[in-house]
């Protein structure tokens, strides 16, 4: 009886032990150099930036659903549902630019640390920007190809659902996911 209380009570500290100890990994996994993922997530700069990549992936979304029946039934409302996607991610730049203007002077090790971030997300910006541009070509003829149209807006729902924050994920319920 004593050894089986012995072995049960080892058992508990190793599950324990285990148990803080991938917490702890979590932890610091959240925490990139000086800079902590979860803090910077509750930023106010950084919530409203999110607030206009939902509102650009909704109106990508409702440029998609206007143009998959293989003609655009209203291309003014296209063209409007465009403007706010154009116009919110031109706000999500400049909150990005005045937020990376108040950092200050990074160290050489945290720039380091950031450069595969910010390469990765350059290339994810230049990637939205090609069909930005392609949108904004194919909506400005009389008569808009609905096919163009909605391979471009499509595109980019996939980039914007792609390039989600690793928590964002987890948090979105069931009903609120892109």
């Amino acid at each position: 009886m004593k050894k089986q209380m012995l072995v049960i009570s080892m058992a508990i500290i190793v599950v324990l032990l285990s148990v803080g100890s991938i917490a702890a990994q979590d932890n610091k996994m959240m925490k990139m150099g000086e800079m902590d993922m979860a803090e910077m997530m509750k930023n106010p700069h950084h919530v409203v930036m999110m607030a206009y990549r939902q509102n650009a992936v909704t109106f990508a979304r409702v440029l998609w659903d206007l143009s998959s029946d293989g003609k655009i039934q209203d291309v003014d409302l296209a063209r409007n549902a465009f403007a706010e996607l154009k116009r919110s991610m031109e706000k999500m730049d400049e909150i990005h630019k005045s937020q990376m203007s108040k950092m200050g002077k990074m160290s050489p090790e945290m720039m380091e640390k950031m450069k595969p971030m910010m390469e990765k997300m350059a290339a994810e910006k230049v990637a939205v920007l090609v069909h930005i541009n392609a949108l904004e070509k194919a909506l400005q003829s009389n008569s808009p190809n609905s096919q163009e149209v909605e391979m471009h807006s499509a595109a980019l729902v996939m980039k914007f659902e792609k390039m989600k924050m690793p928590g964002e994920k987890m948090k979105m319920s069931d009903n609120h996911k892109m």
